[in-house]
C-alpha cells in the first residue's frame, strides 16, 4: 500500500507539472497583493492656446476733413474717452453757425406769432363783450317798441313814437349782427394766429434738430478711445485727408486700440473632450516665452456649439494682465481640469474576468484564501482602474497573477 501511495503521489506530481496553470485546491499558492487606494482623479485636456486682447477696436472717421496732429502713437496707454485725434472740418462749423442763426430767426417768428395770437384773443374777447352789450340794447329797444305799440293801440301816443322805437330796435339789431360778424372774424384771426404759432414752433424745432445733427456730426471730428487700452496701430499723420469710412469701406482705420489689462485665452477643445468642459473649470496656462511660469484661470465661456469644420469647441479663459507680462498673439499650452473626484483605484493587473469574459472580478485575499469578488469598474488610464463598487480601502487583492485561482483557493502572501 505504501508503494502504491508513492506511485500515486508521483503521478499527481507529474500531472501537476504538466498543467501548471491550474493550482491544486489543497496546495497554497504564493501570490503578491495590492490594496485599493483612495486618490483624487482628475479628467483633464491639454490643448494649444493663443492669447487675444479682450477687445480690439478699429477707429475710423465718420466725417471727412484734414487730420490735426495725432495725440498718441503706437504703444500709448489711453483711458476711456481720451481724445486721440481731431479732424478739422471748418465747413461744418460754418454750417453750424448758419443753422444756429436760422434757429434764432425762427424763435423771433414764434414770438411775433404768439403776440399776434394774443391780439386776436383780445379781439375775440372784445367782440364777445360788445355782443353782450348789444344784446342788452336790443332787448331794451324791443321792450320800448312793445310799449310804444301798446300805447299806439290805446291812442295814448301817436304812431310816430312807435316808428321811432321801431327804428331804434332795427338799428340795435343791425349793430348786434355786425358785432357777431366781427366776433367771427376775430375768432378766425385767432385761429390763424394760433396756426401761425404752431407752424413757427414746428419750423423752429426742425431748425433746432438740424443744428443738433450738425453738432453731433462735429463731435465725430474728435476721435476718442471707446475703452481703456493700448494703441497698437496708427495709420494717420498731420495733414492727411481723412475720409468718411462709410463711403470708403477700404479705408484703413486711423487707430487700432486693444484692451490688454484682461486677455482672452482662446482654446479649441476637440469633440472627445468638449462635452466635459463647463464654465468655471480650472485651467493652467504655460507659455514657451515664459519658461517656469504657470498662469491660472478658469473657463469664462464656451461657444456652446462645435465648429462644423474642425469639430472642436471654442473655449475662452479670461486672464488678468495688469502687469502686461502677456502680449496678444502669444502661443502657449492650456490644461483644463474638466472633472475632479475622490475615487478608489487598483492596479490594472488586478482585474480579472469571469468565464464569459464580460464581468470583471478580483481575487480578494481573506484568511489565507481567495474569494472571487465581482467589481464594478470606472475609468481606466492603462495603469490604474477605478473601482465603483465591490471593494473598500484596506482590502488585499491578488496582483500579477498569470494563472487562474479557484474560489476558496489557499494562498500565501509574499512579502514585498
Amino acid at each position: 500500500m505504501k508503494f502504491i501511495n508513492v506511485r500515486l503521489v508521483c503521478a499527481a506530481s507529474l500531472v501537476g507539472g504538466l498543467i501548471n496553470t491550474i493550482p491544486e485546491l489543497s496546495a497554497a499558492v504564493s501570490v503578491k497583493t495590492a490594496q485599493p487606494q483612495s486618490v483624487t482623479l482628475r479628467k483633464t485636456t491639454s490643448q494649444p492656446a493663443s492669447v487675444r486682447a479682450f477687445y480690439v477696436a478699429e477707429l475710423h472717421a465718420k466725417v471727412a476733413g484734414y487730420a490735426d496732429v495725432p495725440q498718441v502713437d503706437i504703444g500709448a496707454v489711453v483711458k476711456a474717452g481720451q481724445e486721440l485725434l481731431v479732424v478739422q472740418v471748418p465747413e461744418m462749423a460754418k454750417a453750424y453757425e448758419r443753422s444756429e442763426a436760422e434757429v434764432t430767426r425762427l424763435d423771433a417768428d414764434i414770438t411775433r406769432a404768439e403776440a399776434a395770437e394774443q391780439v386776436a384773443a383780445a379781439q375775440v374777447q372784445q367782440a364777445t363783450s360788445d355782443i353782450e352789450k348789444s344784446t342788452a340794447q336790443v332787448a331794451a329797444d324791443q321792450s320800448e317798441f312793445d310799449r310804444a305799440d301798446e300805447l299806439v293801440k290805446t291812442g295814448v301816443v301817436t304812431g310816430k313814437v312807435k316808428d321811432e322805437a321801431e327804428n331804434r330796435l332795427r338799428a340795435a339789431k343791425a349793430q348786434l349782427s355786425s358785432i357777431k360778424q366781427n366776433l367771427n372774424v376775430a375768432r378766425a384771426n385767432a385761429n390763424a394766429a394760433a396756426a401761425d404759432t404752431v407752424a413757427s414752433q414746428a419750423a423752429a424745432l426742425v431748425a433746432f434738430r438740424a443744428t443738433e445733427e450738425i453738432k453731433v456730426m462735429m463731435e465725430y471730428s474728435s476721435i476718442k478711445a471707446p475703452f481703456a487700452g493700448v494703441v497698437t496701430h496708427r495709420n494717420v499723420a498731420p495733414g492727411d485727408l481723412v475720409r468718411n469710412s462709410a463711403m470708403f469701406s477700404t479705408a484703413k482705420p486711423l487707430f487700432v486700440l486693444a484692451k490688454t489689462d484682461v486677455l482672452r485665452i482662446s482654446v479649441a477643445v476637440p469633440e472627445r473632450d468638449a462635452v466635459w468642459v463647463d464654465q468655471g473649470d480650472l485651467a493652467e496656462i504655460k507659455f514657451s516665452a515664459l519658461p517656469g511660469k504657470v498662469f491660472k484661470g478658469a473657463v469664462a465661456r464656451t461657444a456652446g456649439s462645435l465648429d462644423p469644420q474642425t469639430r472642436s469647441l471654442a473655449v475662452e479663459i479670461d486672464l488678468p494682465n495688469k502687469d502686461g507680462a502677456l502680449l496678444p498673439g502669444m502661443y502657449g499650452t492650456v490644461v483644463i481640469t474638466m472633472s475632479e473626484k475622490t475615487a478608489l483605484i487598483v492596479p490594472a493587473d488586478t482585474i480579472r474576468f469571469d468565464a464569459t469574459g464580460a464581468n470583471p472580478l478580483v481575487y480578494l485575499v481573506q484568511n489565507g484564501s481567495v474569494s472571487l469578488t465581482p467589481v464594478t469598474v470606472g475609468s481606466d488610464d492603462g495603469h490604474s482602474i477605478e473601482i465603483l463598487s465591490g471593494l473598500k480601502e484596506g482590502d488585499q487583492i491578488v496582483t500579477g497573477m498569470l494563472g487562474r485561482l479557484a474560489d476558496g483557493q489557499s494562498v500565501t502572501v509574499l512579502a514585498d
